[in-house]
């Protein structure tokens, strides 16, 4: 892989991991346009570096949010000793709660369909039903109102529901940020919660398969690599990634998802047609 082809695939991670869009989407075209192969070591150590890139923008962008939630949390931990009166008074304490819950949803759907969603990967057509799917749950979130709900309202059921919807988004096409966030505001959790909470567990997510995928790699013999695109892509998607949060929580609390979708329904009608086209002329 050389610089150039890293600095587009690292645009493009940064911009739809966040983007409710689909970054599995995009990369599964993205690498048949270019004939790059997903599963060889220097295509698995990228996506490595780029999902480290990423984790590290939600860090950045909910710095502040951290600052106050870290210290409150042991706060809360050492100062009541009941579970359930810790859950009812710290909203530290039911925020991580509910995040685990939902963490553990991803898990489960993952375990119980990862063969089926692999699959997914082989198949455009499959992208392209997946990324209208998205564009429906996208206009289903801005049309929905009255969502005021706070985290306090907001219970494990709910929680469950958002961390399957994050395991459905293991599909290439189905937006991880698109379904948690729509699950979310069904629920009626205010758009700024939702916002939070779905990248709370996104990052939970990200960074536990980026472990399991890291130890995975580098417990095993591999060649030689070049380590300079990987870093490169790994700076931009976090560069990029940082900004295309910002732009989707603005989006999301002024109701503006429906031009995301707009775009989804225009690149999936677009897929369907080349993929037919070489089909017919294969």
């Amino acid at each position: 892989m050389g610089y150039l082809q890293a600095i587009f695939l690292g645009i493009v991670q940064g911009l739809t991991e966040f983007l409710p869009v689909s970054s599995s989407g995009h990369l599964v075209i993205l690498q048949g346009l270019w004939e790059l192969e997903p599963e060889s070591e220097a295509m698995i150590l990228f996506d490595l570096a780029v999902h480290v890139g990423t984790m590290g923008a939600i860090l950045v962008f909910y710095r502040r949010s951290l600052r106050k939630y870290v210290p409150h949390l042991l706060g809360s931990l050492g100062g009541i000793r009941q579970p359930g009166e810790l859950y009812r008074r710290s909203a530290s304490v039911r925020f991580t709660i509910l995040g685990g819950a939902a963490t553990l949803a991803t898990g489960a759907v993952y375990v119980l369909f990862g063969d089926a969603i692999k699959r997914g990967f082989e198949d455009s057509v499959i992208v392209a039903i997946c990324w209208m799917i998205t564009a429906a749950l996208l206009l289903i979130t801005d049309f929905r109102r009255h969502t005021r709900r706070s985290l306090r309202e907001f219970g494990l059921t709910a929680a469950l529901l958002v961390g399957a919807a994050q395991g459905a988004a293991l599909l290439p096409g189905i937006s991880r940020s698109g379904a948690t966030i729509c699950v979310a505001v069904f629920w009626g959790l205010h758009r700024r919660w939702a916002g939070e909470f779905s990248f709370f567990i996104g990052g939970a997510a990200i960074t536990g398969a980026t472990l399991i995928e890291g130890i995975k790699f580098f417990s095993r013999p591999h060649e030689a690599l070049a380590w300079g695109p990987m870093v490169i892509g790994m700076l931009v998607s976090g560069a990029v990634g940082w900004a295309a949060l910002g732009v989707l929580i603005r989006a999301l609390r002024r109701a503006k998802l429906k031009y995301f979708a707009v775009y989804l329904l225009v690149i999936a009608a677009a897929t369907l047609v080349i993929t037919g086209l070489l089909q017919n002329g294969g």
